[in-house]
């Protein structure tokens, strides 16, 4: 008798246990299910469709991981960002081994403007995967817009030894180190960015300002010349070569140079011819197009801004030099009376 209650006990016992496992089961199978229909809904791009759906999913399962990241994917193309930045948030409470979602995070908080806490969230990232390239570059990239050079120029170096070869990381150096003041270190990642990517024709920019900066003509040709590739810069690339031509005394060769950039962009070039004394005794011989033109630049604004700091660089060292550019001596003499400008712009 005993024993058949026994039984009968454990019986019972494995079917509710059956009928559980079949539950939970088919929960599982149920959310995979849904999850697998919402991939399909983003695949085929209805998007308002598959994020509403992605919230039915949430609310019967706000434990699912993935369909919190799905819906942080869909927000983020609508371009609401903080609705985005609390999905991946909840997607990394979830699952914190998806530093793909860390990295969501951290770049949201950056488009949101919340760079203290990004670099905390990218500098615990690269603690838990320190060869995650994106992660280094946003990080990097980061401190280089707030202005904390050396830090970027550290998170660039760390990031190298990962990627030795990422060509993208030596530009930036290239950009941390001009900021720096630092010309020589700038032209030894610019140029090792440059033969990494031969395409690079801002880089050759770049380095064609700085070598006119420290006097050195012949380099400053050769680069302009090859960054000529790069359409957008090159009104301002002849308004530079007319300048070395200037200076070399080839007064028709930078008439040349002149009268090209002036087709390019009328009003920029003309404004800087008028500032630039050196071509005064040629402005007559320039020819003006009727039609104002006006290129669009499409560089970054990272791009845009190193452009400007070294165009001013070397603006200022030519005032200041008088133009004399072939003595090497007097160039390093007014790089030293830069630098001190810069620290009384700093004090005050």
């Amino acid at each position: 008798m005993l024993l058949e209650k026994i039984l009968i006990t454990i019986a019972i016992i494995a079917v509710l246990l059956v009928i559980v496992i079949l539950i939970v089961l088919n929960k599982k199978i149920s959310k995979k299910i849904k999850i697998l229909k919402l991939k399909s809904l983003i695949a085929f791009h209805k998007y308002d469709e598959a994020r509403k759906y992605a919230l039915k999913i949430v609310e019967k399962f706000p434990q699912s991981y993935v369909t919190h990241k799905l819906l942080a994917e869909l927000y983020e193309k609508e371009g609401k960002w903080n609705i985005a930045l609390d999905e991946y948030i909840k997607a990394v409470e979830l699952n914190e081994a998806d530093y793909e979602a860390h990295y969501k995070v951290a770049d949201l908080l950056n488009k949101t403007e919340k760079n203290e806490e990004a670099i905390i969230m990218l500098q615990d990232l690269l603690r838990m995967k320190p060869d995650y390239s994106d992660a280094s570059k946003l990080l990097g990239n980061i401190l280089y817009d707030e202005e904390r050079f050396k830090e970027a120029v550290s998170v660039y170096t760390d990031a190298l030894k990962y990627n030795p070869t990422d060509y993208y990381l030596y530009y930036c150096m290239g950009m941390a180190y001009t900021r720096l003041n630092d010309f020589q270190k700038a032209k030894q990642f610019y140029d090792k960015a440059a033969i990494l990517n031969t395409y690079l024709y801002n880089g050759q920019y770049d380095l064609a300002l700085i070598s006119m900066i420290q006097g050195e003509l012949d380099e400053a040709e050769s680069h302009l010349l090859q960054a000529l590739q790069e359409e957008e810069l090159n009104g301002v690339i002849y308004f530079y070569l007319a300048q070395i031509a200037i200076i070399r005394g080839h007064k028709d060769k930078a008439i040349m140079y002149l009268n090209l950039a002036l087709e390019i962009d009328t009003k920029e070039i003309e404004s800087r011819i008028k500032q630039q004394p050196l071509f005064i005794e040629i402005q007559d011989k320039l020819i003006i197009p009727n039609e104002e033109r006006k290129i669009e630049i499409k560089l970054s604004k990272r791009e845009v801004d190193i452009n400007k700091y070294l165009e001013d660089m070397y603006s200022l060292v030519d005032s200041l030099n008088g133009s004399k550019m072939e003595n090497e001596d007097n160039t390093e003499k007014v790089l030293d009376e830069v630098e001190q400008v810069e620290e009384i712009e700093k004090e005050r």
